[in-house]
């Protein structure tokens, strides 16, 4: 098994990186060419660092690099600074999982594809609806934050536009506020979310949205369980 990771260098991505490392699966990573990368990786047999910007690659070069690659990992996100919120590019997410789409499409195997989502993503087709106030809240972040709405059209991609493809089996995990924590614990998974994220958030280490993500690629019982799905996962309290 071999597994493209985007969003490497991020707090969940080196997380996943070395879930894969615990389980011998070897994964090609892409890292920005500033990314500072731990000597653990580079020095690891079973890592292939790529050098690059994501969202300057094109479909070919993406081609190229998922071709001996039986899944991808995307942890891609925006930088938590005023460039990283509100500079180009606006659609990292959504362009790459459109990318990714694309590019399975033109080779003649099926692959597997689990992004990192978030609560903030409303599953309409599968019959969730947000309150009047998580519907405000929402509105207004589509327009003042840029990320945020990134991050919808990119679950809506899936949703609505790659659907139940038989060549591109997907799954978009969606935890709630984000924290880091040193070990895994007990999770909890549901196919809805069963809290507001913005009235009465739960919480989600991202050591076991990794372990969650990486779970999906070894286990076929819960492959199958959420592929065409987005899964919500909190900490069990």
């Amino acid at each position: 098994m071999k597994t493209l990771v985007l969003g490497a260098s991020g707090a969940t991505g080196k997380l996943v990186v070395s879930q894969l490392l615990k389980r011998n699966i070897t994964a090609r990573i892409v890292l920005r060419e500033t990314a500072i990368t731990p000597v653990e990786i580079t020095d690891n047999k079973n890592i292939e660092i790529v050098r690059g910007n994501i969202d300057e690659f094109n479909t070919n070069l993406i081609q190229e690099l998922m071709l001996d690659c039986d899944s991808v990992i995307c942890c891609l996100g925006h930088n938590i600074n005023f460039k990283g919120m509100f500079g180009p590019p606006y659609k990292l997410v959504m362009n790459s999982v459109k990318k990714i789409s694309e590019a399975i499409l033109t080779i003649h195997e099926s692959k597997k594809l689990v992004l990192m989502s978030t609560t903030a993503y409303t599953n309409k087709k599968q019959g969730e609806e947000n309150t009047f106030g998580e519907k405000l809240v929402f509105s207004l972040l589509e327009i003042m934050l840029p990320p945020h709405k990134d991050n919808m059209l990119a679950g809506d991609y899936l949703v609505y536009g790659v659907g139940t493809s038989n060549k591109i089996e997907w799954v978009a995990v969606r935890p709630d506020s984000l924290f880091d924590e040193e070990n895994e614990s007990v999770y909890e998974l549901y196919e809805s979310k069963i809290r507001s994220p913005i009235f009465n958030s739960g919480k989600t280490s991202r050591i076991n949205v990794s372990h969650f993500m990486v779970e999906l690629l070894t286990n076929d019982k819960l492959w199958q369980k959420w592929k065409y799905n987005t899964p919500v996962i909190y900490n069990k309290e």
